[in-house]
Parts: structure tokens; C-alpha cells; sequence
């Protein structure tokens, strides 16, 4: 009932209006409001104002609208999802990829590969940060996950398959100042803004191999797509791998990073304890070479 409910709510809240509410959902008037008032009284909050002439949304049900929309897509994929796996008789493959990593360079050969090579599976493939990606390895959500992080090693109970090995690169944008520098050095860095995502093990790690990136100041950068957004427009270098979904515009150059040492690595992580098919299915990953984004 309660989900009948949120389901009714939603189409009065996205088209502000009872009546057409109740046609769109194939009910009467009344049906719908019944069901408002008693989703109000459930939860304690008014949800809508409402005159003869207008229905809005309360700050509350705004609030409500967009978390139960985000909510009821995920239930009904999930509903979805099952429902092809029941009729598939498939067992699932639960694999995860951190969600910066490119699609048509990392990303989609692996999951063509995994298809062809596990034809008995259906794929759940999953697109996750760091944190959501590791917790989810963890709390065993995940059968295996393919990442960069660096702090992977601190993880525990895992077993990990380096794919590539990466060098750090400056990068920046046509609209940079750096643009116009034809012999670049790394002293030339020490005037311009760095972006950087929150604790990011690119920044300080290169301190704790002994060498030192200078830079006037940083813009720590929620996640990894607006950091690119801020790249292109100019707005700072960062210190990338080719490794991640647009390092590949066109309007980008990099500069190597002049020591060896300043790179980060593409690894297969699966549980300490994983079963047998799952070690081996890795082990194919890494052997195939699909990992491989030139210099």
C-alpha cells in the first residue's frame, strides 16, 4: 500500500493536479485523494497546499518528490532486473567499476569480454565512487571491482591483479596559461592553481615518494566530473592518468610527470576468500590485455 501510495503521490506531484492525477493513473478523484491524505497522515507532514484553483508542493513534499523519485526508479529496476534474471535461469555476476574510469577504453571492453567469456552469468554491472565501491566489495555486494584508487592496499581482507601500471601527467587545458609554454618545467607549476579531489592520494601521495608537484593553490573538486569541467575551462592543472572518461578531449595536453616512480595503477579486487570461478575469471581479465591506453 505504501508504495501505491508513493506512486500516486509522484504523479500528483509532477503534474500539480488531482484530477489529472486520477486520469493518468486510470482511478478516480476521490482514489487519489484518499490515498494523499492517508500518505500525509502516515508520515506526519502535509505534502501539498491546495486551493479551488491551484495545488503546490510543500517545502516537505519537494523534499519528498525528489527523493521518492530517485527511489521508485531504483525499485522499479531492481523489480526489472529480477524479473530477467528469473527468466533467464542465470546465476548474477555482481561486478563493479569505479565510475571515473573510461567507459570505451576500460569499462566497456571489460564487461564485452566478461559476457563472452561468462555466457552462464547475467552481468550487474555497477558504477561507484571510491567509497561506495570499496564498502560494496566489503560488505560482499560485489563479486569483484576494477579501480585506481590508491588507497586500495590499505583495504582489508582483499586480493588484488594489477591490469596497467600509469604515470601521473600534468594536465591542463587549451585555455590555460601552461597552453603557451613550449618547454615546460616543473618550476613552471608553482604559479598556477591545482585541482584536486577531496583527500587526494594524487597530491599527497607524490610528497610521500619524496618528490613535490609546487602549485599557488588548490580547488578541491567534489568529484571527478566537475574537476574536468573545471580543467577545460581553464581554471588549473591536475595531476590525471589516462585513465578516466574524457582524458581524451581533444582540448587537453599533458605533460609527463618527470618521475617514474608518480604512478598510479588499474587493479581487480576481489575478497580475501573469493571463490575459485572468481579468481580465475580475474586472472583472464588481467591476461587478455584489454587494459591498455597507450602512453
Amino acid at each position: 500500500m505504501l508504495q501505491q501510495r508513493i506512486h500516486t503521490f509522484l504523479e500528483v506531484a509532477n503534474c500539480l493536479s488531482f484530477s489529472v492525477a486520477a486520469k493518468n493513473l486510470y482511478i478516480s478523484q476521490q482514489a487519489v485523494t484518499k490515498q494523499i491524505a492517508s500518505l500525509e497522515q502516515e508520515l506526519g507532514l502535509r505534502l501539498f497546499y491546495r486551493t479551488t484553483r491551484q495545488v503546490a508542493l510543500t517545502p516537505a513534499g519537494s523534499l519528498l518528490r525528489d527523493s521518492y523519485t530517485q527511489i521508485n526508479r531504483q525499485v522499479n529496476d531492481a523489480i526489472r532486473r529480477a524479473r530477467e534474471l528469473d527468466r533467464s535461469g542465470k546465476s548474477l555476476l555482481r561486478v563493479g567499476f569505479l565510475s571515473s574510469l573510461a567507459r570505451k577504453d576500460i569499462i566497456l571492453p571489460i564487461t564485452d569480454f566478461l559476457n563472452h567469456q561468462c555466457p552462464q552469468h547475467q552481468m550487474d554491472i555497477r558504477l561507484l565512487d571510491f567509497v561506495a565501491l570499496r564498502n560494496s566489495l566489503l560488505d560482499e555486494k560485489l563479486d569483484f571491482c576494477i579501480t585506481t584508487s590508491n588507497d586500495w592496499r590499505f583495504w582489508p581482507g582483499i586480493r588484488t591483479m594489477v591490469l596497467q601500471r600509469k604515470q601521473f601527467q600534468v594536465v591542463y587545458s587549451d585555455r590555460h596559461p601552461l597552453a603557451g609554454t613550449y618547454h615546460m618545467q616543473l618550476e613552471d607549476l608553482a604559479k598556477y592553481t591545482q585541482l584536486t579531489l577531496p583527500n587526494d592520494n594524487m597530491l599527497y601521495g607524490i610528497e610521500q615518494w619524496g618528490r613535490k608537484i609546487p602549485f599557488s593553490g588548490v580547488i578541491a573538486c567534489p568529484d571527478i566530473s566537475t574537476l574536468m569541467v573545471h580543467l577545460e575551462l581553464g581554471e588549473g592543472f591536475a595531476l590525471l592518468t589516462k585513465v578516466i572518461e574524457g582524458h581524451d578531449a581533444p582540448n587537453l595536453h599533458y605533460w609527463e610527470v618527470p618521475f617514474p616512480e608518480a604512478h598510479a595503477e588499474i587493479v581487480c579486487i576481489c575478497r580475501e576468500h573469493a571463490p575459485e570461478e572468481i579468481t580465475s575469471l580475474i586472472a583472464k581479465i588481467a591476461q587478455s590485455g584489454l587494459v591498455d591506453l597507450g602512453a
